[in-house]
This record gives C-alpha cells, sequence and structure tokens, in this order.
C-alpha cells in the first residue's frame, strides 16, 4: 500500500498504485500503477537465452548487472554467436522501476575494438510492456525469431554498405546533417573560450580526418561507432549522468549509432552515389 497526506495532512491509501518490495531485503525499489506486472529477472534471462538460441544451440547468458539506488534495474549479456573478432550479442534492459517494457537488443560486439555495433535493421529489438501475464508474454517470444531475422537482415545491409563507396563527400554531408556546424568561438569575459572547457568539441575536423582513411560505408560505420564508444561527446556526457554506468554498459551513444546506420542506408545506399 503506498500512502500520501490527504487535505488534512493525513496519511491515506493512493488509488492506483502500489509498492514494489525487494523480497531479499524488504526495501521498496519504486512505486508503480496497479496495472503494472512485474517481470522476474529469471524469466527475462531465460527468454533472452531462448532468443538467442535460434540461431545456435550454443547460445549462453555471459554476464548481467544491476543499476540503481536499489538495485531495480538489470542488464543481461547473451552470446548468440562468436568468432575471434566479433560475437552476436542478445543484449535485454529490465526494470523494477515502472518503466514500460523489457527491452531486447541485438547487436554486434567488435572484439578487437572493443566497440558495440547496432545496426538499425527491423529485426534489432522488440519490447514486452510490464502488464498482464509476464511469464507467459516472454515465452511468447519464441515465435519472433528475433535473431535469425536479424542475421539474414543486417547481412544483406552490411554487403550493400560493403560494396558501396565511401567519400569525403559523404563524410561532410553526414557531419552535417548528425552534428551540424561548427559553432563560433565564444567569448566569456572578454576572454576567448577554446573547446572542452566550457562548451564541447565538434567532431567535424577529427571525423574528416580519420575517415578519410576509409573507401567503403561498412568500414566507415564501424569506425563511427568505435569514435562514438571511445571518443565522441557522447561518452564523455555519459561520464558526467547519474545512469553513466548504465548507458556504458549498452555502449555510449546507442541511439546515435543507429541514426548514423540509417543516414547511411537512407542517403547512401539508397542513391547509390
Amino acid at each position: 500500500m503506498v500512502l500520501v497526506p490527504d487535505a488534512d495532512g493525513e496519511p491515506g491509501a493512493a488509488r492506483g498504485y502500489r509498492a514494489l518490495v525487494r523480497p531479499d531485503t524488504d526495501k521498496v525499489m519504486s512505486v508503480v500503477t496497479s496495472a503494472y506486472r512485474v517481470a522476474d529477472n529469471f524469466w527475462v534471462a531465460r527468454a533472452a537465452v531462448m532468443l538467442a538460441s535460434q540461431l545456435e544451440r550454443s547460445a549462453a547468458l555471459v554476464g548481467a548487472c544491476s543499476f540503481g539506488r536499489n538495485d531495480e534495474r538489470t542488464v543481461f549479456v547473451v552470446r548468440a554467436r562468436a568468432s575471434n573478432d566479433r560475437a552476436l550479442l542478445v543484449l535485454v534492459y529490465n526494470s523494477h522501476g515502472g518503466e514500460g517494457a523489457v527491452r531486447f537488443f541485438v547487436a554486434e560486439a567488435d572484439r578487437t575494438a572493443g566497440t558495440l555495433l547496432t545496426p538499425d535493421v527491423p529485426h534489432a529489438a522488440v519490447s514486452v510492456p510490464h502488464v498482464g501475464d509476464m511469464e507467459e508474454r516472454l515465452d511468447l517470444l519464441r515465435y519472433r525469431e528475433l535473431v535469425p531475422n536479424y542475421v539474414a537482415e543486417s547481412e544483406t545491409a552490411w554487403a550493400r554498405m560493403q560494396d558501396q563507396l565511401w567519400s569525403p563527400r559523404h563524410t561532410k554531408a553526414l557531419i552535417k546533417d548528425l552534428w551540424g556546424s561548427p559553432r563560433p568561438a565564444a567569448v566569456i569575459e572578454g576572454r576567448e573560450v577554446q573547446p572542452g572547457e566550457s562548451w564541447s568539441r565538434h567532431p567535424r575536423e577529427h571525423l574528416l580526418r580519420s575517415l578519410d582513411d576509409f573507401d567503403n560505408a561498412a568500414d566507415a560505420y564501424r569506425w563511427l561507432c568505435f569514435y562514438v564508444d571511445h571518443q565522441s561527446e557522447a561518452r564523455e556526457r555519459g561520464d558526467l549522468t547519474e545512469d553513466r554506468d548504465e548507458r556504458l554498459a549498452l555502449g555510449a551513444g546507442w541511439r546515435l549509432k543507429q541514426r548514423i546506420w540509417r543516414w547511411i542506408m537512407d542517403t547512401v545506399i539508397a542513391d547509390g552515389a
């Protein structure tokens, strides 16, 4: 029961809400609506392994970590397939904090570069809202064939990107569309402030130099993912926010890397120029 003060300041039950309590510590993790249903971490991990096993039976849970003041949010990592330099992963985000859904993501880890690649294909993700019979709804994911469909879609896209020429013209257009133009130097109290002191350094010059070494769209995308994970402001901002560890566990700048993928597919691959 959740108590809130009434008009006279006396505690009364809040209708439509309830508290989620950790069974091992009896601590309140969060307050949720009455319609919210818990997805037990065991059910979630089992569903993730099941999805990955649809590609290879050797799929296995290889990592898990929790976040939040009361460890109410959990990330699971399942390896679906691996080689010496690449691993196909199913990443799962579960929460007992009242968020709307259990989220499953398919991504590729570049073991050599220490980078997470996030192709934005139709079967790259699926969500299961926290309503109804969660154990049954998670079990029904077996009919989605998420990982095999992801592999079919992404392998076709990777092949097209590998065959597509990448040029400085593409780099300039990408930077303009995703990062905009560099801002003029700021002047504070009569002094010109350099990037990195109180405002972000624009990546234009760095990206122009670095991407000059690549001649195809696939390698350009892989390097851009490396940049986002290890060098960009997405990583640095992650270090300064409350959810730093959580964001970095899922890969700094996940959405930005998907936007880059979609830009390449829509602008470079679609035009074929």
